[in-house]
């Protein structure tokens, strides 16, 4: 990848869209992002002027092909979703986003020509599985936005296997700077910022918590390697942790443990799974990226980001 590629990201006002955004600008890439109203998302704020923009909803074939036309990719991102959050629980929405808004991508890219494109799938689209998921595992989503996410990477798939210089992540537990105020991480550490014992689960649910720079550096890579076309790569730690072990991490490093987390004050999500962790030796092998932040580290440095932005910060989505 060099500064002159014109590089473009869907959901680029989203947590890991705008770190990849952020990213790119700074290493002074060439960055176009399709945004679908006319307003900055908060996570963009301060990069006005840095970026193209291009205003288009996804499930808007011609506005998609447009903003296409008007860009000319090298590179493409495509990381806009729906779905992901309990707020956004319409099916119709659901498969409309991520299904239609990928094939409206795909094929609006396979009309401009294009180098390489990215595609970032969910660990949600596995279901329950019993031992670390693997990519060849067959796919068993539980839930609309993971069969929607699902369909999207077999679109994608569908293309590679056309010659369409495809590929896959799919994405585990991320968590950062920018993450969403209501996630587990910025709202444990809202609390410590104000003093509080935060209310949580038991934390027993399992999770493969990979901070957001070792995501990015997969993402950016996954654009150069032509060996991963048509492959899917796992940006996971292939460590299975748990929601307390991160309650009590955050604790920890943030208020020296002079809280005491409130176990048990909330219940769990709904079929919560008894494993969750990525298998990324096939990753590995293929791209040699490993992760390098480690569950502490990766909380040392959002705390730091989050003491400094929290006026910028929005409200906690409600539900």
């Amino acid at each position: 990848m060099n500064s002159q590629e014109r590089i473009l990201i869907t959901g680029a006002g989203g947590f890991v869209g705008a770190c990849l955004t952020r990213r790119l600008i700074n290493e002074g890439r060439n960055v176009h992002c399709i945004l679908r109203g006319l307003n900055t998302p908060w996570r963009l704020a301060g990069l006005e002027g840095r970026y193209v923009r291009h205003t288009a909803d996804l499930r808007d074939e011609p506005a998609v092909r447009a903003a296409f036309r008007a860009c000319r990719p090298d590179v493409i991102y495509h990381l806009a979703a729906h779905g992901a959050y309990p707020t956004q629980s319409e099916r119709t929405d659901i498969l409309a986003s991520n299904i239609l808004g990928t094939s409206h991508v795909l094929e609006a890219a396979a009309e401009v020509g294009y180098k390489t494109l990215v595609y970032t799938g969910s660990s949600s689209e596995y279901g329950h599985k019993e031992a670390p998921m693997r990519p060849t595992d067959a796919l068993e989503p539980r839930t609309d936005y993971g069969v929607a996410k699902a369909a999207a990477t077999l679109l994608c798939q569908a293309d590679a296997r056309r010659g369409c210089p495809v590929t896959i992540v799919r994405i585990f537990s991320a968590d950062g700077p920018w993450d969403d105020p209501g996630r587990l991480v910025p709202s444990v550490m809202a609390s410590c910022r104000r003093g509080e014992a935060p209310a949580v689960t038991k934390g027993d649910q399992p999770r493969d918590f990979i901070h957001i720079d070792d995501v990015l550096d997969l993402m950016v890579l996954a654009a150069t390697f032509p060996a991963t076309r048509g492959q899917v790569l796992h940006a996971g730690t292939g460590c299975m942790q748990t929601v307390r072990e991160m309650v009590e991490t955050i604790i920890k490093v943030c208020v020296k443990g002079r809280l005491r987390p409130l176990f048990s004050a909330l219940a769990p999500r709904a079929d919560e799974p008894g494993c969750w962790v990525a298998d990324i030796a096939d990753t590995t092998a293929r791209t040699g990226w490993r992760p390098r932040i480690d569950l502490r580290d990766g909380v040392e440095q959002t705390w730091q980001w989050h003491q400094t932005k929290t006026h910028a910060l929005p409200a906690a989505r409600a539900g």
